[in-house]
């Protein structure tokens, strides 16, 4: 088995990794290439006097090299995997510095297991302060809050357009140091929201920022009711406001287990902290799922199975109601059959998800949908002069935001019938990842570039 090059790009950190893990790619740039079974190595000449070492595991994916270079995997490593990709690489005897680095990988997830074992006891009155000390900060946070966007409502929504972003960023800012970053997001994203409304699917200018005022003030009052709510939904009101799930929490979830396949990768990244979403869907069961791990930037973010992989294994999904976000637990990245899309439904079967998650959390901003044998084709109508897509089937339509790649998703259907995976937020929809002819097409979580190429 071998990684596709798409999948390796979509491991870099950066755009500028993928560019320079590209030009390393070539395999006369190395020497001692050779691979036993999943993991690949070789040697590549760099500006000091010795060679840089590289090491990869393709079922991590996880990579080592000597260079110095503070990004992971390095453009080494992504270079070693594009190589592989192109011409797998001879089987050989590992040297004796690979062999180190598995043993020594093999190792730490040992001390891992054994770290998982007995602890030493937790003060519990200490414990029981801290978490009173936060439950205060952030009623005196919901309190300010509520009193801002009653203010606003007074004023009117014409009168919140003209604020400029440091108006917002104020409350944002407060809302952090009331240990509320969950609402402090939210409160950001408010001034975007109308230009946003430009876009194919969205509502007027007003109508955008009403939306999102108004969701924002729904889960102020759900956060001010928790003791009303079933626990699974209080724990996902205490999500969106910002409290951490403990690892404590997480350790008493139960695993479930399935063939998970990995749709698709998507990166966000604000004030220098990157958001990684990996999305999943179990072949078994059906059920969503999103991984999601942050970092900073140029900051290694946690090995993830690839898009186009199944992983074989459990995952354990933290208290919300519904449940959507997930970690990892045991299992292992491999190869996966792509005849169609785990889950696909009608565009009305869509709808009425999204209506169902509303119902249980009206705060929701957005929700992964999975359709099945739809076309994508140009609306009838577009707004402003710009071009509408949309994505139908005998039950409905729904409009595709705008993307850069949208042209080759659209190209890549070419008419025929298709699976979609996307995120929809009540008004329109955003791709990102496509099924045809039994092959995945995932949009690179960070590459701008326009053509769109199989993952698997």
């Amino acid at each position: 088995m071998t990684l596709t090059a798409a999948q390796i790009l979509d491991l870099a950190p950066d755009a500028s990794s993928r560019k320079a893990g590209q030009d390393q790619a070539k395999p006369t740039r190395w020497s001692g290439l050779g691979r036993a079974g999943m993991v690949i190595w070789g040697e590549i000449k760099g500006s000091g006097a010795s060679p840089y070492r590289t090491v990869a595991d393709l079922a991590g994916p996880a990579s080592k090299c000597t260079c110095p270079s503070r990004k992971f995997p390095c453009k080494h490593a992504l270079g070693l995997m594009l190589a592989d990709a192109s011409a797998p690489l001879a089987e050989a005897a590992p040297p004796d510095w690979v062999e180190a680095w598995a043993k020594g990988r093999e190792s730490r997830a040992a001390a891992e297991t054994r770290a998982q074992g007995p602890t030493k006891p937790v003060d519990a009155r200490a414990q029981a302060r801290r978490r009173q000390a936060r439950e205060d900060r952030v009623a005196a946070a919901l309190d300010e809050l509520d009193l801002w966007l009653r203010d606003l409502m007074r004023r009117g929504l014409a009168s919140a357009r003209g604020e400029p972003y440091t108006f917002w960023d104020r409350m944002a800012g407060r809302l952090v140091d009331g240990q509320a970053p969950g609402l402090a997001r939210r409160v950001r994203t408010l001034p975007g929201l109308p230009a946003a409304a430009a876009q194919p699917g969205a509502p007027r200018p007003e109508a955008a920022l009403g939306l999102g005022l108004g969701r924002l003030a729904l889960l102020v009052r759900a956060a001010r009711r928790l003791d009303a709510l079933d626990p699974e939904q209080a724990a996902g009101v205490r999500a969106a406001v910002g409290y951490p799930v403990t690892a404590e929490e997480m350790a008493g979830r139960p695993d479930q287990a399935d063939a998970w396949a990995v749709l698709a990768h998507s990166v966000e990244e604000e004030d220098q902290l990157t958001a990684r979403s990996v999305w999943l869907a179990g072949r078994g069961t059906g059920a969503l799922a999103q991984v999601l791990d942050h970092g900073t930037t140029g900051s290694p973010l946690p090995a993830a199975p690839a898009a186009g992989q199944d992983f074989s294994g459990a995952l354990a999904f933290q208290p919300g109601d519904p449940p959507l976000r997930a970690t990892f637990r045991d299992g292992r990245a491999g190869p996966a059959a792509w005849a169609s899309l785990p889950g696909g439904g009608t565009v009305a079967a869509a709808r009425e998800a999204f209506a169902a998650v509303l119902a249980r959390a009206p705060w929701t901003e957005r929700w992964p949908v999975r359709l099945a044998g739809v076309r994508l084709g140009r609306l009838s109508a577009s707004q402003g002069g710009t071009t509408a897509f949309g994505a139908g089937d005998a039950t409905g339509c729904l409009a595709l935001r705008g993307d850069p790649r949208l042209p080759s998703l659209i190209a890549v259907a070419a008419g025929r019938p298709v699976d979609l995976f996307g995120l929809y937020d009540g008004d329109g929809l955003v791709p990102l990842a496509l099924v045809a002819e039994r092959r995945l097409y995932a949009v690179p979580a960070q590459d701008p570039q326009p053509i769109l190429l199989p993952v698997a």
